[in-house]
């Protein structure tokens, strides 16, 4: 079985949320004249600027709900090009001043796909888990000021198994992309809106390495581009897509955007990357206990 891809870089966007689902849709409509994705992946809070840098209560405006206006107009993309479309957003909780750094996931069908938690409990949308307060460089960023934590890792069914994502910081968590992996998942989507020489670096190399040791697709979209909230931030780009074997199907270009990428996943690799790469099979769970035991590890 064979998947295609649509990824979008995006670039840029302005404070005008409207303008900015706009400019996506409008991406996606000339990228799709004569290519009928089977995925279609949007960056990091696709339809806002990435406006962590400082704390200001009026950037909590610019959350929606799950069915809010934007959502809506991404399902309707969906129906369209009969493509399983995951559309970043920052979310405003069912509860009072609850906020989330969320991925809908929609099916053909224009349908929300709820999302399985490894004990059972189903979720309507991802919501990012683990948020990053950094200052190590500047501008810096304080997701926490921003973002409740969701409520765990989460894989989505679709026609071509299970799917799951990690948004952004989230890529640098090992725990994460295994536990993912476990629960089945054969691709690992990544919105990200990631700026610094240092991340930049790392960049490649972290998705690639996750990927074959983990034994699933990657398809990792940056923004690329100079945006201006508090000051001047330049997101790297270079968004990817690699197989389970370590193989750069496509690739962007760094520090620009809107880009699009494309790529047809071919799924047996998933198969033959367990032939090659015994890592499941030699897996020692009884020795990585303490990961999840403080008592165990000394620090309680």
């Amino acid at each position: 079985m064979k998947a295609k891809v649509l990824l979008v870089q995006n670039g840029p966007a302005t404070t005008d949320t409207e303008k900015n689902v706009e400019e996506n849709l409008a991406l996606v409509a000339e990228a799709t004249k004569d290519y009928s994705p089977d995925f279609v992946l949007f960056s990091e809070l696709s339809n806002t600027q990435y406006f962590c840098g400082f704390n200001s209560p009026e950037h909590f405006k610019l959350a929606e709900p799950i069915d809010g206006p934007s959502v809506k107009r991404f399902q309707e993309l969906a129906k369209q090009l009969n493509s399983y479309v995951l559309f970043p957003f920052y979310e405003k909780g069912e509860v009072k001043g609850e906020f989330y750094n969320s991925v809908a996931v929609i099916g053909r069908d224009g349908e929300l796909i709820p999302g399985d938690l490894p004990d059972g409990r189903q979720v309507r949308v991802y919501r990012k888990n683990h948020i990053p307060d950094q200052w190590s460089y500047s501008p810096g960023l304080n997701e926490r000021y921003y973002f409740k934590e969701g409520p765990g890792l989460a894989t989505f069914n679709t026609e071509y198994g299970k799917i799951s994502i990690l948004i952004c910081y989230e890529r640098s968590f090992p725990e994460a992309w295994r536990v993912l992996a476990l629960q089945g998942s054969k691709i690992m989507f990544v919105p990200v809106a990631a700026w610094g020489p240092n991340r930049a670096d790392s960049w490649g190399g972290e998705l690639r390495t996750a990927a074959i040791q983990n034994g699933l697709f990657v398809v990792a979209s940056n923004k690329g581009g100079v945006e201006h909230t508090e000051g001047p931030r330049h997101f790297f780009g270079a968004s990817r897509i690699i197989s389970p074997l370590g193989e750069e199907l496509a690739a962007a270009p760094a520090g620009e955007g809107p880009h699009i990428l494309k790529a047809e996943l071919d799924l047996d690799e998933i198969e033959k990357h367990g032939v090659r790469y015994t890592f499941f099979r030699d897996r020692r769970p009884e020795l990585y206990r303490t990961l999840s035991d403080d008592i165990a590890r000394g620090v309680l």
